[in-house]
């Protein structure tokens, strides 16, 4: 929100600025058209990088790595955008690409191979290389924290009510609903709202399992199409320095 913001002022008092953004959002495309629309000159510099470097590289970052699904989702989002860039910035756009020095050529092979299997392959190598690597849990996930009297009362409600102990966010959401009567009323919630929260929890989940899966599939077509990878045109430093300058003149 503070860099929208602070680009929003540079451009209202026509300054120049770097803008340092992944430029797979609604709110950028809004601002980029309104800097577009008062004449504002743009150049973009795109890194491009495959996307299970994009997610290895996610979670060697253990004090703030992002959820799998807004890895891939972000991904998705603005490297589908490339040709549209490319037509509204009339050409003023170059890609570099990283492979971050060969350093996940492997996990990317990998990837590509499972790739060919569909959105189960993939899953399935990621859940692989999650179980051989520690990756996959989001550094923004806060467990619930419970005083002795509550955990021994929720314990106790939640006796006879099936629900994945082991799935961290479901046993989250049960606890959540569980402390919101407790804090109130020093007693929890009933047996049937406990369970209505995991039935919620669960029908939650399904549908963002669903989007998560499309975006997958949307990858894996984008990684196997010829047109796809012809707009990966890598440029190399010295060209894309060259460029800039000219366009700054």
């Amino acid at each position: 929100m503070q860099v929208a913001k602070d680009v929003a002022a540079a451009a209202s008092n026509k300054e120049s600025l770097v803008w340092d953004t992944t430029a797979s959002g609604a709110k950028f495309m809004t601002q980029l058209d309104s800097m577009l629309a008062a004449g504002y000159g743009v150049y973009m510099v795109m890194v491009y990088a495959h996307p299970m470097i994009s997610y290895a590289a996610n979670f060697e970052r253990t004090e703030r790595s992002l959820p799998s699904v807004a890895v891939f989702s972000t991904w998705r989002n603005a490297y589908q955008l490339i040709d549209h860039y490319q037509e509204k910035l009339k050409g003023n756009l170059s890609i570099f690409v990283s492979d971050r020095g060969g350093k996940f050529s492997k996990e990317t092979a990998a990837f590509d191979k499972a790739a060919e299997g569909g959105v189960e392959g993939i899953k399935e190598y990621l859940k692989q290389y999650n179980e051989e690597t520690g990756a996959g849990k989001s550094s923004f996930f806060s467990p619930v924290v419970m005083t002795k009297e509550e955990e021994e009362a929720f314990n106790k409600d939640v006796s006879g009510i099936e629900y994945n102990k082991d799935n961290r966010s479901e046993d989250k959401a049960i606890k959540q609903a569980f402390l919101k009567a407790f804090k109130k009323n020093g007693v929890g919630p009933g047996a049937d709202k406990l369970a209505d929260a995991v039935k919620k929890f669960r029908d939650k989940k399904e549908v963002s399992d669903k989007k998560s899966d499309d975006v997958l599939k949307n990858i894996a077509e984008m990684l196997f199409s010829p047109k796809f990878q012809e707009l990966l045109k890598h440029s190399e430093v010295s060209d894309i320095d060259s460029k800039v300058q000219a366009f700054l003149r």
